[in-house]
């Protein structure tokens, strides 16, 4: 007997010697959804991580790309597979048994979408420094919809899901281009873009949950919130301003012209009432964690760095 569900390919981008991925090809194995196949695309993966694999030599599918980045590893797994559907998560992330089963569920539910994501989750196993990362990108999800978080457990319309968590019909992403390779991160991003600007239907599904590991100290922290503000720069010039992250830039550079002009015309006080109703906002919002307010300002600053060289088209180096 046929099967009646279709077959999605897992596509899993990964470089280096990650600690993880043994673990994430693990839970993948152990998916409720029967019809799939694994894609591991070797972006530059070490001896020692090929070996790790090597008991799972029968179950998945191994590509070797060639070290050009995770954008261009995951179209060329694309390429390569005879699924109806495909699904992207990172070698970090840990998957729910019924990821799957939730992510299509997204397209049956909604006639027409060609894409679904899910759900962001903390690893059981997290350090504290990770459930501070975790707690202080959810205060600012608002802004980024990297953490998206709804009332219930209802599948939604979106203009964007993270490439950790997301499936889309194979048809539509080769059609489409599928993601740019130049871009790194912030490829998702500008698929979505490209999707939603043909009037593509986008969905998400709290239900389909990974669990993905954040950064485990304050340089990895900090890199990673350059390269996403590198990503945001390079986006906005490309397209302009269209998502409401990229109006802050706009907001800084108008309070430190403000900030500027009460000094040059001599009003310090109120230059300093500024400052201090700034940082009590700051303060009251992440409810005096100091954490927080730490990875705050280093936020602001490390993000707006790569901004700015992505917007003026600077490399992504840091």
């Amino acid at each position: 007997m046929a099967n009646p569900d279709p077959k999605i390919s897992v596509i899993i981008p990964v470089k280096g010697d990650w600690p993880h991925l043994e673990a994430c090809v693990r839970s993948i194995l152990n998916l409720n959804y029967l019809n799939f196949d694994i894609i591991v695309v070797d972006d530059g993966l070490s001896g020692e991580a090929i070996s790790s694999l090597e008991k799972y030599k029968n179950k998945m599918g191994i590509l070797a790309s060639g070290g050009k980045g995770p954008s261009y590893a995951r179209n060329l797994a694309v390429k390569n597979t005879d699924a109806e559907f495909i699904a992207f998560t990172d070698s970090d992330c840990v998957v729910d048994k019924d990821w799957l089963i939730n992510l299509f569920d997204g397209f049956k539910k909604n006639p027409g979408a060609v894409s679904c994501g899910g759900k962001q989750e903390l690893p059981r196993d997290a350090g504290d420094f990770e459930k501070k990362v975790f707690l202080f990108m959810e205060k600012i999800g608002f802004l980024t919809d990297y953490l998206r978080r709804t009332r219930n457990n209802d599948i939604i319309e979106v203009n964007h899901n993270a490439s950790c968590n997301v499936m889309y019909e194979k048809d539509v992403f080769l059609k489409e281009g599928g993601f740019l390779e130049s871009l790194w991160p912030g490829e998702d991003v500008e698929f979505d873009y490209r999707l939603a600007r043909k009037k593509y239907k986008l969905v998400f599904s709290p239900k389909a949950i990974v669990y993905h590991c954040r950064p485990k100290d304050l340089k990895s922290f900090s890199k990673m919130m350059y390269r996403y503000g590198w990503a945001q720069g390079f986006l906005v010039k490309k397209y302009g301003i269209y998502r409401k992250i990229q109006f802050l830039p706009l907001i800084v550079c108008a309070a430190v012209i403000v900030l500027f002009l009460t000094l040059l015309f001599g009003f310090i006080i109120y230059s300093l009432l500024g400052i201090a109703i700034g940082l009590g906002v700051i303060f009251i919002y992440f409810k005096f964690d100091f954490t927080s307010i730490k990875l705050c300002i280093l936020t602001l600053a490390r993000w707006h760095f790569g901004f700015l060289k992505g917007l003026l088209n600077f490399d992504k180096k840091s």
